[in-house]
């Protein structure tokens, strides 16, 4: 029965790579001047009309494995939630990730990186083969625009839906991958033609199992714990704007057939076996938002795999349901590891947060920040709100620099990793506004589109004289590990990098120490 479900489970492998230049085949340029004053400048909203059409075809869904990368110096340039978006397209800002993917004979996860071809001098073309693959799916969270249906729900932190589905205020966002971790996602297979050349990604992904690159401990009746390989898996038809089965939506948006297949992939433990004669079993633990109607079914091998097939299609569930769980696989011998692996428990405290600038003008600031440390995100807006508002009372929207954080993480770290503490976010300007405020991204390039895409996105009173794009804060990001910690560590560090690019005045600056973070790691004796 489970051969059977994998027969319907796998998608067709691409036989070679995409090139970028195909994103373009049936889509024509459609130009349009502005002028303001004595400022005339032609742009071509053509790259946006739409500005993700699917590879393959709609009914496509492209499965990639691999592990989720970073810059290996420092952890920067490793998943974040965009600190910028097409409002037309989105009711949120995206969680983006890049996966390097594993290597297989029949190259079903290569392939699907694209060969990107650029234009050279003396109109010569350099073709470059991309080397990982782009996965976005909106965040559901932190969005506080009028016209934004998920304003209210935001303000209270709780989600919207989308990636964060069943998140309420304080929570953990426990199924955003981090990076080294090791991911199975499914979803739409497209071209993102807004940046020319077009980048193929997966946008949005409808399912990602997340294979945690650090352990963690799970605790029995009797009181005694071992270590496990956590596996969290979300899937959701709840993609994105353009993409979802919501109610009441613009007759453009396309449905997610979650049922069109099950989904079926094989995760490895990362921990080493205790002895020859133990035995590889798992937990399962249901998060938030999960109300999958049926049961995964599950094949262990003690060789140290472990086969999981959520039976969407077979077991006729519906395309709304949500599956949210984490299976927690352990050796059953001594602590679950090897005795000759050994693993830290380390405390990590944020203790300060340190604004030397705020805003352009250095008033009032709608600040967002999001935080990654191990395999836990939160949004730290959720912990320094006011009556009850996150995003219009608090640090969403302040005067204040200086702020006494409390924000502990537990984590185990095994002395051959290492982990990333993050910060990373941005100032809510004009752009956000607009968020949610739909655009059929399928029209046709006539004086209407040209109209309503230019009354929007170049309002004066709405997003120039509001701050036009969204300023980031830049990012904070630093990687430790066992070997350069000691009992008790103290931490300060800011952006080093980074421009703030904005067309409104005054409004590009260099990132570098913006802000600064400080924070305590002790290890647990």
């Amino acid at each position: 029965m489970l051969s059977l479900m994998v027969a319907l489970s796998k998608a067709q492998p691409l036989l070679t790579h995409p090139i970028s230049t195909q994103a373009e085949i049936g889509h024509a340029p459609c130009r349009d001047t502005l002028k303001i004053f004595s400022f005339v400048r032609g742009y071509d909203i053509g790259i946006i009309l739409p500005s993700w059409p699917t590879i393959v075809s709609e009914n496509y869904v492209a499965e990639l494995e691999g592990t989720v990368i970073s810059d290996p110096k420092d952890g920067s340039n490793g998943p974040h939630v965009s600190g910028e978006e097409l409002p037309f397209y989105h009711y949120s800002h995206d969680v983006n990730i890049n996966v390097q993917p594993d290597e297989t004979p029949d190259h079903r996860y290569t392939n699907l990186t694209p060969y990107l071809v650029y234009d050279g001098e003396n109109g010569i073309k350099d073709t470059v083969l991309r080397k990982y693959m782009h996965v976005e799916w909106e965040s559901g969270l932190a969005m506080s625009n009028y016209i934004n249906p998920l304003r209210k729900l935001n303000n209270e932190g709780k989600s919207g839906g989308f990636f964060s589905a069943g998140h309420e205020r304080g929570d953990v966002i426990w199924n955003w991958p981090s990076i080294g971790d090791w991911v199975h996602v499914e979803g739409t297979y497209v071209w993102d033609r807004g940046h020319p050349p077009a980048y193929a990604e997966i946008h949005p992904a409808r399912f990602i199992a997340t294979k945690r690159n650090l352990p963690t401990k799970i605790w029995f009746d009797d009181s005694t714990s071992k270590f496990a390989t956590r596996i969290d898996i979300f899937a959701s038809g709840d993609g994105g704007a353009l993409r979802n089965n919501r109610s009441d939506v613009k007759p453009f948006i396309r449905r997610v057939k979650m049922g069109s297949k099950d989904y079926d992939f094989v995760v490895k433990t990362n921990l080493p076996k205790p002895s020859a004669s133990a035995h590889l079993k798992y937990r399962i633990g249901k998060n938030n938002a999960d109300n999958f109607s049926a049961n995964e079914k599950i094949e262990v091998n003690d060789s140290g795999s472990i086969h999981i097939v959520i039976p969407w299609r077979s077991e006729y569930a519906s395309d709304l349901d949500i599956y949210a769980r984490s299976i927690y696989l352990y050796w059953d011998e001594g602590n679950g590891t090897a005795e000759t692996y050994p693993i830290d428990e380390i405390k990590v405290n944020l203790s300060k947060l340190y604004f030397k600038k705020l805003s352009e003008a250095d008033g009032e600031a709608e600040v967002r920040l999001f935080v990654n440390v191990g395999s836990d995100w939160i949004f730290l807006n959720d912990f320094y709100g006011k009556k009850g508002k996150v995003l219009s009372r608090g640090m969403g929207k302040t005067f204040k620099k200086d702020w006494t954080l409390n924000n502990e993480f537990t984590l185990y770290l095994p002395h051959d990793k290492n982990f990333r503490v993050y910060m990373a976010g941005w100032e809510v300007d004009g752009i956000d506004d607009l968020m949610g405020d739909l655009l059929n991204p399928y029209s046709d390039c006539d004086r209407k589109t040209k109209f309503n895409f230019k009354k929007k996105l170049f309002d004066i009173k709405h997003m120039l004289l509001a701050g036009c794009m969204d300023d980031e804060y830049g990012e904070i990001s630093r990687l430790h590990n066992s070997k350069g910690l000691s009992d008790t560590n103290f931490f300060t560090w800011s952006p080093k990098d980074g421009i703030n690019d904005d067309p409104c005045p005054f409004s590009k600056y260099p990132l570098k120490d913006r802000y600064f973070l400080s924070y305590t790691i002790n290890k647990i004796k």
